[in-house]
């Protein structure tokens, strides 16, 4: 089994968020995705909808209500520096 670096719920380590986005598409619990877009931090409340492989780095599609509209977009899995699943914010 593996370890994952939990912190309040913020899980950082490469494996884990791996796991963590696994257990979303899985499951369809929302998660916040936190990654780097052109220097930016973003933060995204979403459900992972898919994970896909390829020649130029794994692509993990993205599925959010909670945008105006609401809708999809892609990012590299090397972009995400954390992800906090939701349970951990609800009390």
């Amino acid at each position: 089994m593996r370890r994952m670096e939990v912190h309040f719920g913020v899980i950082r380590d490469k494996p884990g968020i791996y796991e963590g986005l696994l257990q979303s598409q899985s499951s369809n619990d929302q998660l916040a995705v936190c990654f780097n877009s052109d220097g930016k931090l973003i933060v995204k409340i979403c459900t992972v909808k898919d994970i896909v492989g390829g020649k130029d780095g794994t692509m993990v599609l993205l599925h959010s209500e909670h945008h105006d509209p609401p809708g999809e977009s892609t990012i590299m899995l090397d972009q995400i520096e954390s992800i906090y699943p939701i349970r951990h914010f609800v009390k």
